[in-house]
């Protein structure tokens, strides 16, 4: 008999800690008090939800560590009271550490031998339940369409680049984004300042919400006031009842693209509703709360603009408490091979070829030129090269680019320095872009002191690839070395 009463005391104890381990292993944050309040289980969800230690916890009361206004929303009093389960409600509440926690959950009472002697909660964190529900919006919209319901398409993942100017850039980009500080983005025309300003959006809490852009330079001024500050009804002929975009933004991001071509008098109205956070509309006499993010992108120095009294040294102020800088692609030679088989990529698909490579000639054709227009630019010549290829075609040639396009990126390439000085005249194009590679190899070993391995990172190519290309012209990276 004792044997057999031993048994199963080891088979409850066996069992409570299976209960336990399956406990703590759900996703949901499990919580139980006795009627007293005496806290009795913690899961290790919980803890991560409450940002707290289960052992601080375990044992106290429910009162000194909840801070619940009135106390009958306490999920404990609300169920010793109904003596019913609680389901699916939503609370707010602030703990005793000063974390202010979020949850929808489910409340049950334990009954013992018919009397009420505990409470347990299944809580969800509800950020987690936003995020996961975004990430199925999200999932379904890469199986239907890039387009978020947001009003954007690109993401900080989907921004691509090896160099470390744009792996700068992305990373003070993605801790710009959870904080609701105003961003100034500057960058040259191309070089993808609206992509940014996307993913930042979409990396933010106002992701949810609609990102609006409007090109600053695109509208005329008496169309600009109107569109921004919105319109009622017999403002002007016409006139109807219609939000601003500042409006249309609430809770979400407004990009104000080229805010440099803004006119002196519409930059002082922006001042005035960055300062105040209040709108008027046209012909209104009411004034309208507002709450969005800015975001805002110019191709021009501001603070140059402000110098020569073109731009408001008040709202440059305004704008600029975050600045962003990206970088011009001349700046980032290692990006351009990266980029290059991106639109490939893409263009593979949108124009049912199969082109699988691109001949060194023309990448070194493409790398050697300067690129006023940036990653745009880049795309453009890929596209204008994959729009006349063979159908049948593995591989992008310099042949494939319009023979205009080879001569301006000739023309404009960065000089090139050999050793028998100028090219003579007829020299075939082959011969010339060995030229090119060999000065354009040159120059990067000069700079690096003759590393072959930071050479060859700088250049986006491996190793292997460029002691090939050091053999094949003939040059002596010792030579180079300091």
């Amino acid at each position: 008999m004792i044997e057999k009463s031993q048994k199963s005391l080891e088979d409850l104890i066996r069992e409570n800690q299976l209960l336990h381990e399956i406990i703590d292993a759900i996703s949901e944050g499990v919580y139980a008090a006795d009627k007293d309040g005496t806290i009795l289980i913690y899961n290790r969800a919980f803890e991560r939800i409450e940002a707290t230690d289960r052992h601080t916890m375990l044992g106290k009361k429910d009162t000194d560590v909840y801070s619940v206004a009135p106390l009958s929303n306490l999920q404990r009093i609300a169920v010793l009271q109904s003596k019913k389960p609680i389901l699916e409600q939503y609370m707010t509440y602030q703990l005793y550490t000063g974390k202010k926690v979020d949850i929808v959950y489910n409340s049950y009472p334990f009954f013992e031998n018919g009397e009420l002697t505990a409470v347990y909660s299944i809580n969800r964190d509800l950020p987690t339940i936003n995020e996961l529900l975004t990430n199925v919006v999200k999932c379904f919209g890469r199986n239907k369409s890039k387009n978020r319901l947001n009003g954007t398409i690109y993401s900080l993942d989907d921004i691509i680049g090896s160099s470390p100017l744009i792996k700068q850039a992305l990373k003070r980009a993605r801790k710009i984004a959870p904080m609701p500080s105003t961003v100034m983005i500057y960058g040259e025309t191309g070089t993808g300042k609206e992509l940014f300003a996307q993913g930042i959006h979409n990396a933010s809490c106002y992701s949810s919400r609609p990102f609006i852009a409007v090109n600053c330079a695109a509208l005329p001024e008496n169309l600009m006031e109107s569109l921004l500050m919105g319109t009622v009804k017999g403002a002007f002929s016409g006139a109807i009842d219609s939000p601003g975009l500042f409006e249309q933004a609430e809770n979400g991001t407004l990009f104000l693209d080229e805010i440099n071509s803004l006119s002196l008098p519409l930059q002082a109205k922006l001042l005035r509703l960055l300062q105040d956070k209040m709108v008027r509309r046209l012909g209104d006499k009411k004034e309208r709360k507002i709450n969005c993010r800015i975001i805002s992108a110019t191709n021009q120095s501001l603070y140059e603009m402000a110098s020569k009294s073109l731009f408001r040294e008040d709202l440059l102020y305004r704008l600029t408490p975050v600045i962003l800088h990206i970088a011009p692609l001349r700046e980032r030679p290692e990006d351009i091979p990266v980029l290059v088989m991106e639109f490939v990529s893409r263009f593979n698909q949108q124009l049912s070829l199969n082109i699988k490579q691109i001949t060194p000639e023309l990448l070194e054709l493409l790398s050697s030129y300067s690129w006023p227009g940036n990653v745009r630019e880049l795309e453009h010549v890929i596209e204008s090269a994959m729009s006349i290829v063979d159908h049948t075609a593995s591989e992008l040639s310099i042949d494939d680019l319009p023979s205009f396009l080879i001569k301006r990126m000739l023309i404009s390439a960065k000089p090139v320095e050999t050793p028998e000085g100028a090219i003579p005249s007829g020299e075939a194009l082959s011969e010339y872009l060995r030229h090119c590679e060999q000065s354009y190899i040159q120059r990067i070993l000069k700079m690096k002191n003759g590393n072959v391995s930071d050479s060859a990172k700088h250049m986006g190519i491996s190793r292997q690839d460029l002691h090939y290309r050091l053999r094949k012209l003939g040059i002596k990276s010792t030579t180079y070395k300091s």
